[in-house]
């Protein structure tokens, strides 16, 4: 066994979010699910703009995977998609 054991990422990987989607918007939406630990939305380094999609993070992954199977998510963008990121 060894030594040092990572638990398992339980990242979403949501593409196609509008511009004006907010961390909150997201925490909220999402937080349906179970608790988020965590909304990362990446801005390009030069414009200072969202760059179109986001990373939400759920304590443990069965919460990732309900989240993903019954999430309707037209609410926040007619045009977001949902991705299972797991490392």
């Amino acid at each position: 066994m060894a030594r040092y054991m990572r638990p398992p990422n339980s990242s979403l990987f949501v593409r196609n979010i509008s511009d004006e989607s907010r961390p909150e918007d997201l925490r909220r939406e999402f937080g349906r699910y179970g608790p988020v630990v965590d909304v990362y939305i990446p801005l390009d380094f030069y414009t200072r703009q969202p760059r179109g999609f986001a990373y939400i993070q759920y304590p443990f992954p069965k919460l990732l995977l309900c989240s993903c199977l019954t999430n309707n998510i037209a609410s926040l963008s007619s045009r977001a998609d949902l991705w299972f990121v797991m490392f």
